[in-house]
């Protein structure tokens, strides 16, 4: 199964094609990534055809897209899942989106398994002097996260857990070089920590894991490629180790501040126009309308 993998929610522009045969069995087959936050619109399809020449294959190869929804700004995430989601409906593929943290909170398997049992934090460079976080706690060799993902100033990131998550430190860190020094100076029980780059093979193991766009109403037929229990008959294997496209809502973007822009205010009309000129003004605006849908 090849999948495309395509995040927009750091400072990198990535793109790549994986391999998937089983959970266990994945396998990069081509990869691009830039830092520059402001050249999504355009590196990123062309880091999508480089890496199918290298492969040696055509969009329409592919069985799979797998995005990161963010939390990221929204100029890049806004590339990054319209891209996915041309991809997809061109295709007639599924579109899966993951977190983009919890991609990234598979560094951290990678790079230090000594950690299981463990809290980690996964920390991006949201600007504006401030981090996206979340904390994680390694499970079985899966990050599994206990906080939902955050916006705050790196010295008020609350590493303890909230209501049910376990209050225990994160001693490990995956976080962007540009908040290293900052976040890890706040969170002082993190005595190491793994670069937050994106790496597309870790992105599928996220999606394997925990589609963010999975209709919950529908998991029974999302079905396992190794469950002895799936009789379904689809020989499709693109649907054997992800959702169908049916089982899958809307990809949402997590934006998680509010827009910048805001509604102009309304201008008080000026007192020396009529009553009677601003319903004549209006009844011609309707008219004009009228005339123009005709």
């Amino acid at each position: 199964m090849l999948v495309l993998v395509i995040d927009t929610a750091t400072p990198y522009v990535t793109a790549g094609l994986v391999d998937v045969t089983s959970r266990d069995v994945i396998r990069a087959r081509s990869y691009r990534s830039v830092r520059d936050s402001r050249a999504h619109n355009e590196v990123l399809t062309p880091f999508i055809m480089e890496c199918c020449d290298e492969v040696g294959v055509i969009p329409s190869d592919l069985d799979v897209v797998v995005v990161g929804v963010g939390p990221g700004p929204f100029t890049g995430l806004r590339v990054g899942m319209a891209t996915a989601a041309a991809f997809g409906d061109a295709l007639d593929i599924p579109v899966i989106g993951v977190c983009s943290l919890d991609g990234l909170a598979w560094n951290a398997v990678a790079d230090a398994t000594q950690h299981e049992g463990e809290t980690i934090i996964v920390a991006t460079d949201a600007r504006r002097r401030e981090v996206y976080w979340a904390t994680y706690r390694i499970s079985d060799g899966h990050p599994v996260r206990v906080t939902e993902p955050e916006v705050t100033r790196p010295a008020d990131v609350d590493a303890s857990g909230k209501g049910d998550a376990p209050a225990q430190q994160p001693s490990f860190a995956v976080v962007s070089d540009s908040v290293a020094d900052t976040l890890l100076a706040s969170v002082n029980s993190v005595n190491q920590s793994a670069d937050a780059q994106p790496d597309s093979v870790n992105f599928v193991r996220a999606a394997l894991d925990h589609p963010m766009n999975l209709d919950r109403t529908n998991l029974d037929r999302a079905k396992n490629v190794d469950d002895p229990a799936d009789s379904t008959g689809d020989n499709d294997d693109r649907t054997a180790l992800f959702p169908r496209q049916s089982d899958l809502q809307p990809l949402r973007p997590l934006y998680l501040r509010r827009p910048d822009a805001v509604p102009p205010k309304v201008k008080p009309v000026s007192p020396a126009i009529s009553e009677d000129a601003i319903i004549h003004a209006r009844q011609l605006r309707e008219q004009m309308t009228a005339d123009r849908d005709e």
